[in-house]
């Protein structure tokens, strides 16, 4: 028993420990509460201050100019009875000589009465007595908001049984490829907790995994409330998944995925003629006028950004439309030639509302949800934007067309960062105008005028490049869309050239095929049908 009395007191000294330090980090909170709103009294005392002083100057100087002008009215008044009390006493004392002299007199009497009886008094008082104090509604009801939201104290506890787990779950799950969702932590009083700390007691558990397979995961710490979990699961099959907290199952948890095997890389030396072809010139339901995006919803529909016709067509993979949204414009859910499309994770659709210098986020039904993004060529700002695509954790990459940069925000649309500008150099762009992101991470980029590819890591760092001006294999006559495989071979459309070229990973050559000058293109995930729209208004599957 020896042993156990040994850990029931170091038990109770680690308590007594966390006693200790929690009545230190209580003081040293309860010192930067009082510092906060000392800071707080001071600057309201100091604007009460100025206004008080303001108040004070205004009626100074309007007592002071109602004073002048009482005087001016006094001496008026004096004015008037003096004159009459001097005509007065000399009609009173009026003699033949002084007739004579009162005669004498007359013009200045009357000149005097004259200016007397025109002069023109101001009665009115120059100022009126009204000293407002103005502050409007929203100011003062910003005001209040703010006091309420003046800081919050966070003892950073989580309640496991509020945590959620954020996933698709129509993600198709292949055996040695990453697989992203987010955990979103909530405090006891149930509200969503905006900051992070609590990452190392997270953990996942994997249960129904074969025995001598070991699947990998990791949980980054977001800073914001939220941790994004990664796996990679080694072997196909059924797998639950458990998030503990602490040891203890979170919400959620645990839930079942299914780990398919990869399939075998496409033979893309096979491709010669599209399975199908629909499409034609017009505005008509499943007609287009330059279709320059296109991209697969999580039900395996197919989206088209009809740039011309300023709208968005979900067709099945018989070309059937399904649904339209957008018109021209520029106002919430209007598009003025939409280009890049891509689909995030929640399965909502974002488009690259060109001229109107900004993304648009739709629901999978095409209702408007939010926008970000401005002309200009500051920090979410674009001067067209252009070819778009999104990666496992939901950040945006966005091509800023005439900026000649690419610039990545969160799901949100915040702004994270950006890299590129204006030239010929490794990292540099001419109107870079496809995008797209390969298992790895790495971003993959159609530098269009440059007539290449450029490929960076996750943080923006130049890579690697291929392609140059021409018609031969690895050559391009204006490269546009870009995708890649589940292995990561990547394909583009060679618009001028009239084909999409096909390369390995490291932008080997592979293979050709002839599309009529194509604009964009895209991978279904679960086929591998290779989808392509092009000037000629038309979708080809192939």
């Amino acid at each position: 028993m020896k042993p156990r009395e040994k850990k029931l007191k170091e038990g109770i000294n680690k308590c007594e420990e966390v006693i200790k330090q929690l009545e230190i980090n209580s003081t040293t909170t309860q010192i930067q509460i009082n510092q906060l709103f000392n800071k707080i009294r001071n600057k309201l005392d100091e604007k009460e201050k100025e206004l008080l002083n303001k108040l004070d100057e205004i009626e100074k100087y309007k007592k002071k100019e109602l004073e002048l002008q009482i005087e001016d009215l006094e001496f008026g008044i004096e004015s008037i009875l003096g004159s009459c009390q001097m005509i007065q006493n000399s009609l009173s004392f009026s003699n033949e000589n002084g007739d004579a002299r009162l005669l004498s007199m007359k013009k200045l009497y009357q000149s005097r009465l004259n200016y007397l009886s025109n002069n023109i008094w101001n009665i009115e008082p120059c100022h009126h007595s009204l000293i407002e104090f103005l502050i409007s509604e929203k100011v003062e009801e910003s005001i209040y908001s703010s006091i309420s939201n003046f800081g919050m104290i966070d003892s950073n506890d989580i309640s496991i049984d509020k945590c959620l787990i954020s996933r698709n779950q129509k993600q198709i799950m292949y055996d040695n490829k990453d697989h992203v969702f987010e955990i979103i932590s909530y405090s006891k009083d149930g509200k969503e907790m905006k900051k992070g700390g609590n990452g190392n007691d997270f953990k996942i558990k994997i249960e129904r995994a074969p025995r001598d397979e070991k699947n990998e995961w990791k949980i980054t710490d977001l800073n914001n409330g939220r941790y994004e979990v990664k796996m990679r699961m080694k072997d196909k099959g059924k797998h639950l998944v458990f998030v503990q907290y602490n040891g203890i199952d979170i919400n959620s948890s645990p839930f079942q995925i299914q780990v398919f095997q990869k399939p075998k890389p496409r033979n893309y030396n096979r491709i010669y003629q599209p399975k199908l072809v629909f499409g034609s010139n017009g505005n008509g339901i499943g007609q287009f006028d330059y279709p320059r995006g296109i991209t697969i919803d999580l039900n395996g529909n197919i989206l088209v950004s009809d740039q011309d016709n300023h709208r968005i067509q979900t067709l099945d993979f018989e070309g059937k439309v399904l649904s339209i949204f957008g018109s021209e414009g520029n106002s919430n859910g209007q598009l003025l030639f939409p280009v890049g499309i891509t689909i995030n994770s929640k399965g909502n659709t974002l488009v690259s509302d060109q001229t109107n210098h900004r993304i648009q986020i739709f629901d999978p039904e095409g209702n408007f949800i939010s926008k970000f993004g401005s002309e200009g060529n500051g920090n979410g700002q674009f001067r067209h934007s252009y070819g778009l695509c999104t990666d496992l954790s939901g950040r945006i990459y966005v091509c800023d067309l005439n900026n000649d940069r690419i610039q990545i925000f969160d799901s949100e649309g915040n702004f994270i960062s950006k890299f590129g500008s204006n030239g010929n150099g490794n990292g540099q762009f001419h109107q870079p105008v496809g995008i797209t992101i390969n298992s790895q991470g790495n971003i993959l980029v159609s530098d269009s005028d440059h007539n290449r590819i450029q490929i960076f890591n996750s943080d923006g760092e130049f890579i690697s490049k291929f392609g140059s001006k021409g018609n031969e294999s690895s050559q391009f006559n204006g490269p546009f869309g870009i995708c890649v495989d589940l292995h990561d071979n990547i394909l583009i459309c060679d618009n001028g050239n009239n084909r999409v070229q096909v390369f390995e990973p490291d932008g080997n050559y592979i293979t050709q095929f002839r599309v009529n000058l194509p604009t964009a293109i895209t991978i279904d995930p679960k086929t591998q049908n290779i989808i392509v729209c092009g000037h000629d208004n038309k979708i080809s599957i192939f």
